[in-house]
């Protein structure tokens, strides 16, 4: 098993529609205990294809992960037979690092998808496993938690994430800069320069 890379937003692979899995070969076993690793590894509850750079409709879960992967389960081409009821929920997501927001969703569902035998899986889910799963069966149609809210909030939303995710990078390439100079933080980097102008030294 390996830990994949995972896809932040605004990469295009998270708006295109997956492609069904027509084969369940040892590539696809191989790739759902990869996405497994790096759910887990990730801290994440739920995972999708796309989010690690594949275009197929395949999920892993894992609502309550304490319990050492008792309740993880994969699903490949998982469909919503029905939905009813209305709820909300302060989702996060693995390919948008940092961010929350409060997102409506069916409230109970009826699931259907199959396992990596081809066995039919066909249950009813509530609760954060109902949250979870239509979180990431829209991630293979191409949609995001942002893309579920009004059209003002993703506005706003989006606009402080990327700001915030290009302050992240401007921080990195700084902390790269300082490590390359042997320097391992900006404060190291300024006591430094003090030392050199109490010195008088100049270069």
């Amino acid at each position: 098993m390996a830990r994949l890379p995972l896809v932040i937003y605004p990469d295009e692979i998270l708006t295109r529609p997956s492609a069904e899995v027509t084969e369940i070969d040892q590539d696809i076993v191989d790739f759902i205990a990869n996405m497994r690793e790096t759910m887990y590894a990730s801290n994440g509850i739920g995972l999708a294809a796309p989010q690690v750079a594949r275009n197929i409709r395949i999920m892993t879960i894992d609502v309550d992960p304490d319990q050492g992967g008792k309740s993880f389960m994969h699903l490949i081409n998982p469909i919503i037979v029905e939905g009813h009821g209305k709820t909300s929920y302060d989702e996060g997501c693995l390919s948008f690092p940092g961010l929350v927001a409060e997102v409506r969703r069916k409230k109970t569902i009826h699931v259907q998808g199959y396992d990596l035998s081809g066995r039919l899986l066909d249950f009813e889910a509530d609760g954060l496993l109902a949250i979870c799963f239509q979180h990431e069966l829209d991630h293979l149609n191409g949609v995001t938690f942002v893309d579920r809210l009004s059209p003002v909030q993703k506005t706003l939303v989006v606009r402080d994430y990327l700001k915030r995710r290009e302050e992240d990078e401007e921080d990195k390439q700084i902390a790269d800069i300082l490590r390359m100079h042997g320097v391992a933080s900006e404060r190291e980097a300024a006591e430094a320069g003090e030392a050199v102008l109490k010195t008088g030294v100049r270069t």
